[in-house]
């Protein structure tokens, strides 16, 4: 089978959806050796993405010289694909996004990943460029493929409620982290301490990994660090932004009464940086009012590193019910607070069996399945 691909969260780098494609194509095409997986690159291959070995039946496409830079992704691929399942022979054509391109021949399967509802459920805190191209494309993706693959089921229940008329109506759904990088080591007292003073942390600390959006919510929880910080000595490092002068953040952490050695940005770091301050963290924060799925929380347990997170949409999935995590309900400062403190006193031991779901070996092999079965019903 050839399986034409949209590649262009290889030609810019995005640390969430970046890993599940990542990890999904490099599996599948593991798996499936027989068949041929074309990933279109618009704009190139980022360096960014930490690509140690691309399996041989993986070809990339790079057109980053063959169109002007400023011409958007979106109008590169309504170009390139119908012309490229010609030219190749697709049988299969996947975005790992809600974008489906016109006039792809009929005879070629399509399948798109769903990862959120974000631009329907809050549509305000996405950029109007987002907002406009997922009005155009994302329920229209949705509706007209063959197969549909949500990340979470709490992302597959949205997407049953807001598209009920859908020709796909059999749902995959599979998540996982890359556990070639998520795992858990054996740390000394002494890497733990050069850790530490390489970011610049000086006490126990707690972390949060994420973007700045609003929906992140850490606005919430520097509203709580000041308490953590001079009652406790707990610290916060935020890792996955670093401009906060251009959020609503700015206030909370220019104000005279904020502790400013409480917080420490750190921008984006290396996976291997990443892993080591799971590993010496004293626990991970998300305070999110919704996640599709809740990839830093599973990366953190599979490092052994405890987790409190806020007890609502996929969040629940990850961390309910798991050693070593707790979910919090609401938003009563008081509550966070006591949970914080409570797991950095306890420090529960993370049971990595309870995880064996989010394996990206049985996801594709299971999707693999979903993608003979379904073919046969229609």
């Amino acid at each position: 089978m050839s399986i034409l691909i949209d590649g262009r969260i290889w030609s810019l780098f995005s640390a969430g959806v970046g890993t599940f494609f990542t990890c999904a194509i490099m599996e599948w095409a593991k798996q499936r050796k027989n068949d041929i997986f074309y990933i279109i690159l618009p704009k190139g291959l980022d360096t960014r993405y930490e690509l140690s070995s691309i399996p041989d039946n993986i070809k990339l496409l790079d057109y980053s010289k063959q169109f002007p830079k400023r011409l958007p992704n979106i109008i590169i691929l309504q170009l390139l694909v119908p012309y490229l399942c010609r030219k190749l022979h697709i049988n299969m054509y996947y975005s790992p996004v809600p974008h489906l391109p016109y006039f792809i021949p009929s005879k070629v399967k399509t399948m798109v990943t769903i990862h959120d509802v974000v631009n329907i459920e809050m549509a305000q805190t996405m950029s109007w460029t987002n907002r406009l191209a997922t009005s155009i494309f994302f329920g229209q993706a949705i509706k007209k493929a063959n197969f549909l693959w949500t990340n979470s089921y709490y992302t597959k229940s949205k997407v049953e409620a807001y598209y009920p008329s859908r020709h796909c109506k059999e749902i995959f759904t599979g998540d996982a982290a890359d556990r070639n990088i998520f795992f858990r080591r054996t740390l000394s007292e002494d890497k733990k301490l050069q850790i530490k003073q390489a970011f610049g942390i000086k006490h126990p600390f707690i972390l949060f990994v994420g973007s700045l959006e609003p929906r992140k919510n850490l606005k919430f929880l520097l509203n709580i660090i000041p308490n953590l910080y001079k009652e406790h000595g707990i610290q916060l490092v935020v890792v996955g932004g670093k401009g906060w002068k251009n959020t609503d953040l700015k206030d909370i952490i220019e104000s005279p009464s904020f502790p400013k050695e409480s917080t420490i940005f750190c921008g984006y770091v290396s996976n291997e940086d990443l892993v080591m301050l799971y590993h010496t963290a004293a626990c991970f924060v998300s305070c999110a009012l919704m996640e599709g799925f809740g990839m830093p929380q599973l990366e953190a347990l599979l490092c052994g590193c405890p987790v409190v997170t806020a007890h609502n949409t996929a969040m629940i999935e990850v961390a309910k019910g798991k050693d070593g995590a707790v979910t919090v309900e609401g938003y009563d400062k008081e509550k966070w607070i006591h949970a914080i403190v409570k797991m950095l006193q306890e420090r529960p031991n993370v049971n990595l069996q309870q995880l064996s779901d989010y394996h990206w070996g049985n996801i594709i092999d299971r999707l693999t399945s979903y993608l003979s079965h379904t073919t046969s019903h229609t």
